[in-house]
Parts: C-alpha cells; structure tokens; sequence
C-alpha cells in the first residue's frame, strides 16, 4: 500500500513538473511574441524587456526551449541595435554606447560574427561621434578617452583617428597631431567611405601647422616655423601665403638663399597686393650683399606697414632711391 502511494504521489509529481516546465516554454514563447509585437512597434527599449524576460524563461525551459532560445536571442540583438540607434540620434551618446554594447556582447556569444563585426563599426562610430562633441565643449581630455575607446572594437576606425588628431592641434602637439592624422589619412584612404575624413584630416592638419608655424614666429622660433611650415607641405600644396610665412622664418634664420627662393614663389602664387612679400625678398638680398636686387624689392613695397621701412632702406641704407 505504501509502495502505491508513493507510486502515485511520485507519478503526480512528474506530472505536474511536466506542465509546469511545458507552461514555461508557452509563456516564453508568448513573451517573445509580445517582443515582436514591440518591435514591429518601433517600441525597442519595451522590446528589450520583453525579450531579456522571454530569454530567461526559455533558459529555465531547458533544452526544449533551445530553438525558442535562438530565435530570442536573435531578435534581442536586433532591439538592442534599434534602441541604440535611436539615443544616437537623440545625441544620447552614454545610452546609445550601453545598447550598442549589449548588442555585440550577445552576438559575439552567439557566435553571429557578421552582426558582431557590424556592431563593432557602429561602437567606434559612437564613441568616436561622443568624442567629437566633447571637443566642442572643450573638455579635450575627455574626448581622448572616447577616440581610444573606439578602437576597442575597431582599432583602424578613422573618424577616432581624425578626431584625436583634432584634440592634438589644439593642445598645441604637433607630433602627436600629425601622427594622429596621418592614421586617419591611411585607413581612410583604404575605405571609399571615409575618405572624406581623409581628406579633412590633410586639410586640418596644414592649417594647423601654419597656424602653429606662425606662433612660433612671433616667439622668435624660427627654425621650428620652418619645420612646421616645410611639415604642412605634406599635406597640401603650397600656396602664396605658406610661402610668405617661409621667407621670413628664413630671413630671421638668416638663410637668406632660402628666404629668396620662398619669396620668389609666393610672389609667383600669391593674388592681390604683394608689399609685405617684397619686403621680405628685399631684406634677403640685401642680407646676400646683392644691393641692386634688394633696392628693385623695396622700391615695390607701395602699401602696409612696411612701407616707411623699405623707404629708409632705400634712402639711408642702400642710397639707392
């Protein structure tokens, strides 16, 4: 009789943690349903719930819930890329960044290497996007931070690369600036698409250079001018202005050769008024004792501040007026 009971009592057991466990993959399964109901909603952050509750039924369901589970986890990296994506474009960047996190997680555990490799790009695009915005508040340091980030999952990212670059020109690091940029110009150029950042990134820097170039002048540094100035070159052309700055770091290096040759040429290039130039080319003739080409410079240095200059040159200095 005993041996009956406990037949009966262990029979009823079994039956009930049947329908139990067989109640667990129905409601996982219309949980998930609730997830795409979500998500054919555009309602990603409920569809994220749903499907992390539909998940973890399915992981207590056992391994009958195993297809149930796939197809979860599936939609669940999807809803974790669209709520990402829409703090992205609410410059939502800290919750954007969460998501997308979650997202590639799930697809690298899984084993769904092209929705891992995806979401990768879309992770450096985010920290690199947040990176940028912070130099615009001038938190410099910060956005450093965030362009490495980026290259956690995408060490060639070039937006990362252009924005560090960014960061360096305006602390004034020229080396670091232009090895920043130069990265953002090779991987950029590799990529159809970002080549636009390639070709910001060669612009950026020249102007940085020059600009730096022109601040070492005023400090009377003129031989790093030089070496900032004959830097920009790389990337972009030279151009009358460049040329002018050139002639006169070597006029105080008194490399007046030089100075003749970067004069000669911004004269050739530059537009409009060229007084300041031929004052610089006069001052490296006559630093290279040739008076008569020194005297035909100044005598053309009709406007700006340089004028009252070129006529003492003229007059008291090389009496050639």
């Amino acid at each position: 009789m005993n041996t009956l009971k406990r037949t009966i009592t262990l029979l009823g057991f079994l039956l009930f943690s049947f329908a139990v466990f067989s109640q667990t993959v129905e409601d996982a399964g219309a949980k998930y349903n609730e997830g795409n109901t979500a998500m054919q909603n555009k309602q990603y952050a409920d569809a994220v719930t749903l499907y992390n509750d539909a998940l973890a039924m399915a992981d207590a369901a056992g391994p009958d819930a195993d297809q149930l589970k796939g197809n979860i986890q599936t939609q669940l990296i999807n809803a974790y890329l669209k709520n990402g994506l829409v703090f992205y474009k609410n410059k939502n960047y800290n919750a954007a960044i969460t998501n997308l996190n979650q997202s590639y997680k799930l697809a690298k555990s899984t084993g769904d290497d092209t929705m891992a490799n995806k979401l990768a790009g879309y992770i450096a695009k985010l920290h690199s996007s947040k990176g940028l915005s912070l130099i615009k508040q001038k938190k410099l340091d910060d956005a450093l931070v965030e362009f490495k980030n980026a290259r956690v999952t995408n060490p060639k990212c070039v937006i990362s690369f252009y924005g560090e670059g960014i960061v360096y020109k305006d602390k004034g690091d020229m080396t670091e600036m232009m090895s920043s940029f130069d990265k953002a110009i090779q991987y950029g150029t590799e990529n159809q698409k970002m080549v636009k950042y390639a070709n910001k990134a060669k612009s950026v820097a020249a102007i940085g250079l020059l600009a730096e170039a022109t601040k070492e002048l005023q400090k009377e540094h003129a031989a790093k001018a030089v070496e900032y100035i004959n830097n920009s070159f790389k990337y972009k052309a030279a151009d009358g202005e460049t040329y002018y700055y050139l002639s006169v770091a070597y006029n105080k290096l008194k490399k007046y050769g030089e100075a003749i040759a970067a004069a000669k040429k911004s004269i050739g290039m530059k537009e409009g008024d060229k007084s300041d130039v031929y004052f610089q080319l006069g001052q490296a003739y006559e630093g290279k004792g040739d008076n008569t080409s020194a005297c035909s410079a100044f005598k053309k240095v009709t406007t700006g501040p340089n004028v009252d200059a070129a006529k003492y040159e003229i007059k008291e200095k090389l009496k050639c007026g």
